[in-house]
């Protein structure tokens, strides 16, 4: 009954805590017990993952999970440990990498099929920690008529395979005619 109380009331710290200006996402993604089916588990596992743009926004989320478990857990004469790992942060573009990556698109799809003005997106994607490290654009192609990335349903089409190909050699052709290599 804890662990339950505790899901419900971090699915409130988004819109109690986060300004809803900033993008914000908490997940409980799964719940476990002790697996026993005659007797209530001694313990409980909950897990998920929290979604943001911006690093402050993180520490407040990690800030209100901790007050929040703790005191539905003193409420029901539990106790409660939290491990909060970072291991998805948000992926954001650099700008200058980004207005590359766009002059590139249209040079090889037309400028009519580039948008530079997709709204951002909460998803995780490993290369966000690339960009920790160098800077870098993530963007999107079109897959035809799929359901989305990391879906069940989703059905990569090969015939995304030489268009993203050629996206990638106009990036390298174009970054190496108008800069010089250092040796």
């Amino acid at each position: 009954m804890c662990a339950c109380s505790i899901v419900g009331e971090l699915q409130t710290i988004v819109s109690r805590t986060i300004d809803p200006a900033e993008l914000a996402v908490v997940s409980i993604t799964s719940i476990g017990g002790d697996n026993v089916k005659n007797a209530i588990a001694s313990e409980a596992r909950i897990e998920g993952d929290c979604r943001h743009f911006d690093d402050a926004v993180s520490l407040r989320i990690e800030e209100a999970m901790r007050r929040v478990a703790q005191g539905v857990a003193d409420a029901h004469g539990c106790s409660v440990a939290i491990d909060y790992d970072r291991v998805f942060v948000p992926l954001v573009n650099d700008p200058m990498a980004t207005e590359h990556a766009l002059k590139a698109a249209a040079a090889v799809f037309g400028a009519e099929n580039v948008n530079g003005d997709a709204p951002r997106m909460g998803a995780s994607e490993d290369f966000a920690q690339a960009l920790r490290i160098a800077p870098g654009a993530f963007g999107n192609i079109g897959n035809g008529d799929s359901a989305q990335l990391h879906s069940p349903e989703y059905d990569f089409n090969d015939a995304a395979l030489i268009p993203g190909v050629q996206w990638f050699l106009e990036l390298v052709r174009s970054r190496l005619s108008s800069e010089p290599v250092e040796a």
